[in-house]
């Protein structure tokens, strides 16, 4: 009987944090009331809270970190810098000039289903170009984000909470995915998109139903 190589099983370790990122997203409630989450400890938390259980925007910062990671560490890094500071401008340009729009579920869908594309196809794109897309996407998820916050007059201080969140959820995924380097362990990932691609046709889908 061949021993066990104590590296036959290590490939798998660095599938542990997108696989436990998909889980927490299956497992976590969907909120999609327009207001943030009350922790009780703090405005800061509140808006952690708020990133952590609203599936729209934990799945597209899902699915752009790591296809940052997946595109390597040019992207990745462009990724990180756009993707926190786009979400946090449209979060103050809502909040304290009123100039977001109100989140609607075609939109949303819309955001979510071409993060997801964009993870499942892989293209190859310049670090440039998928930083401008997560910009995009992530000031509107912030401008979202921001009437939410001014519709129920919560703190400034938790859109500081909903920015650290969305940084530290792509740091550790594009780094995740950065690491990658096994063909079939890659094509796992982009499994990952399609689930998430899924979820945004399908809110499109719920959107654009017919009603009797």
């Amino acid at each position: 009987m061949q021993p066990t190589s104590p590296h036959r099983f290590a490939g798998w370790r660095s599938l542990i944090a997108p696989v436990a990122a998909v889980i927490v997203v299956i497992a976590i409630p969907n909120t999609a009331e327009a207001h943030l989450v009350t922790s009780g400890a703090g405005p800061f938390f509140d808006g952690v809270a708020h990133f952590f259980v609203s599936m729209d925007d934990l799945l597209v910062v899902v699915a752009l970190a790591l296809f940052s990671g997946l595109l390597g560490k040019p992207a990745a890094r462009w990724v990180l810098l756009t993707l926190p500071a786009a979400w946090f401008v449209g979060l103050v340009l809502s909040v304290f000039f009123a100039a977001g729009m109100e989140d609607c579920m075609w939109a949303i869908g819309a955001t979510v289903l071409g993060s997801g594309l964009l993870l499942s196809c892989n293209p190859n794109l310049p670090p440039w170009s998928i930083a401008t897309i997560a910009g995009v996407i992530s000031l509107l998820h912030g401008s979202w984000n921001g009437a939410a916050m001014r519709a129920t007059e919560t703190s400034a201080i938790a859109s500081i909470g909903i920015v650290s969140a969305a940084s530290v959820a792509t740091l550790l995924l594009s780094a995740t995915a950065v690491s990658i380097h096994v063909a079939w362990h890659r094509i796992a990932l982009r499994v990952i998109g399609s689930w998430i691609a899924a979820f945004g046709l399908l809110a499109l889908a719920w959107h654009f139903r017919p009603v009797a």
